[in-house]
């Protein structure tokens, strides 16, 4: 039996680069350029050349290693995806691989979850950028999981069935998803 997982948009490197990039370069230069009446353009100048800089690197190992797909086939698994823009494909027994659910807050009353699954020789971080749907990341954990886990993931995963029902954190946070 053979299941596949797709990602919900495939983006390139370049793409995936844009997304994470230019909102923080823009708010940095408008927040430096209404601050220039306080300092000379020369200073203001840098610290955006600085800044942009310095985020350009970090957004490039951000978004260097995308995962686009994960397919579990006959007690395997099989994860695919890309490094800047070359294709690499890693597999390995589903019986030495290990899923931990896990959650990253994006401001007030956000929180997003991913899924970290260990292989033998490796680790993967699966939804990090949210480009994955809750439903999948669900299939994914139910059909990995084992019990090394699972009472650790067991509240985070009751969010994520929540998430994936179309409730905001707010609502899973404050008990109002008796919808």
């Amino acid at each position: 039996m053979e299941i596949e997982y797709k990602t919900i948009e495939n983006k390139n490197y370049f793409a995936r680069f844009k997304t994470e990039f230019f909102s923080p370069v823009i708010v940095v230069t408008i927040i430096s350029l209404i601050s220039y009446k306080l300092t000379d353009l020369n200073f203001t100048l840098y610290i955006i050349l600085g800044y942009s800089i310095v985020w350009a690197i970090i957004t490039h190992f951000m978004v260097r290693n995308s995962i686009n797909r994960i397919e579990i086939n006959n007690g395997n698994i099989l994860i695919q995806g890309k490094e800047i823009d070359t294709d690499w494909s890693e597999s390995d027994k589903i019986e030495n691989t290990s899923i931990r659910i896990k959650s990253q807050g994006f401001g007030r009353g956000n929180v997003e979850y991913y899924l970290k699954i260990y292989l033998s020789e490796s680790n993967h971080i699966i939804n990090k950028r949210k480009e994955w749907d809750y439903n999948d990341l669900i299939k994914i954990y139910n059909h990995i999981s084992n019990d090394k886990y699972k009472n650790e993931n067991k509240n985070l995963l009751e969010k994520m069935k929540l998430k994936a029902k179309g409730y905001s954190s707010f609502e899973i946070a404050f008990g109002k998803n008796n919808k």
